[in-house]
């Protein structure tokens, strides 16, 4: 009977989730000569974080001391935000949509790409992101979305080498949509050049590594398997552990540039490239809950009910990220599964339960779930970067 009702149960979910997708699905065509204004990285307000902005990427968890290294920190991070667009008015959002640049300042900028300010100085390019049905039920369209998106993220990445690198070492990273824009880097801008030495670690997270894109695109950049790998990438997909990905479901699709040519394939299939961020090797070891050192969530205010009328709407909710929680210690083991995707013990914390997809999901708390541990590991890596490649003053 358990059983039963688990099934009926994940089966509602899936009904609900499709009149979403419904409503989500843009109402026009991807038209190039519809695109929004592209962006000009010389232009401030096209950053989301930057080391002249002042931003809530500044923000530190409860009893952490804040730093200034977000903006004079010894190393670098390009951080890429996740998919925020949920309209279905156009393909590709504006630079200047309120409701978007509301939710990455609010939440994303504080309760992830903050886990670098430990030593980062961080930038965070803002781009015409892809609506989230881009990952949906279609294939030329969101393409193209995509492909848009993806390159304002390339453009952003060469205005950052020319006007602000200046040779210094740097961490690449991403979340969903940011991950995929971040696979494209390390295979157009990063593999067979100089820069694969410059990089300390890409963590492009969940968004489906695929294991043989080492094989195929990335011959010098290697899977990180320890917690001091350098020159690698880091990744995983957070699952409970009494669930997995639901096939049915997943559209979505992989880009690969191969001799020139870009090509998208389905992910479903495809077996991902799994670190634990317990233990940081992709071993099939179950760590304890012990090893988890603290998530982390956010103390918001909002106007307005955070909802998905909200999330479609174009207009910002009133949200005001006020503060990060104190670390939450033990809540889940790990574990690398099946195909290499992370599963978890149920979080003890109620909030790192919220919004969880179907199949037990934890796509929102990739990051958050596991906050103290990355903070800790980006800070281990950087040691190790120095050992190999020592940093003349």
């Amino acid at each position: 009977m358990q059983i039963f009702n688990r099934i009926k149960k994940q089966v509602e979910k899936i009904a609900s989730l499709r009149q979403v997708l419904k409503r989500i699905r843009p109402t026009i065509d991807f038209d190039i000569a519809n695109l929004p204004l592209a962006p000009d990285y010389q232009n401030l307000s096209n950053w989301a974080a930057h080391p002249q902005l002042l931003s809530k990427v500044a923000y530190t968890p409860e009893n952490i001391e804040p730093t200034s290294a977000w903006k004079d920190g010894p190393v670098d991070c390009f951080y890429v935000y996740p998919t925020l667009n949920f309209s279905n008015q156009y393909w590709n959002a504006p630079l200047n949509h309120q409701g978007i640049n509301e939710l990455v300042d609010e939440i994303i900028l504080p309760g992830q790409v903050s886990v670098f300010n430990a030593c980062c100085r961080i930038f965070v390019p803002r781009y015409r992101q892809a609506t989230f049905y881009s990952f949906l039920r279609t294939r030329k369209n969101g393409r193209a979305a995509l492909e848009v998106a993806g390159a304002d993220v390339v453009a952003a990445f060469d205005y950052y080498l020319a006007n602000f690198n200046k040779g210094r070492p740097f961490f690449l990273a991403g979340h969903s949509q940011g991950a995929l824009h971040v696979m494209r880097l390390l295979e157009e801008r990063i593999e067979g050049t100089m820069l694969a030495k410059q990089l300390v670690a890409a963590y492009p997270i969940g968004f489906y590594f695929p294991v043989d894109k080492f094989k195929r695109t990335l011959k010098t950049i290697l899977p990180g398997k320890s917690p001091t790998s350098i020159n690698c990438v880091v990744a995983w997909d957070t699952y409970l552990a009494t669930g997995g990905p639901v096939r049915i479901l997943d559209r979505a699709e992989i880009r690969y540039k191969e001799k020139g040519k870009v090509k998208w394939e389905k992910r479903k299939k495809k077996e991902v490239l799994g670190v634990n961020p317990l233990n940081w090797t992709t071993s099939n070891e179950l760590v304890s809950d012990k090893r988890h050192k603290g998530g982390v969530f956010l103390y918001l205010k909002s106007a307005k009910k955070m909802d998905l009328e909200g999330m479609i709407g174009e207009e910002p909710m009133g949200l005001k990220c006020m503060s990060l929680s104190k670390p939450q210690r033990q809540q889940v083991n790990a574990q690398i599964g099946k195909r290499g995707f992370l599963y978890v013990s149920k979080p003890k914390y109620r909030a790192f339960r919220r919004l969880m997809l179907p199949g037990g999901y934890l796509h929102v708390f990739d990051i958050a779930l596991f906050y103290i541990n990355l903070r800790e590991n980006i800070v281990e890596r950087w040691k190790a970067y120095q050992k190999v490649y020592p940093i003349s003053e």
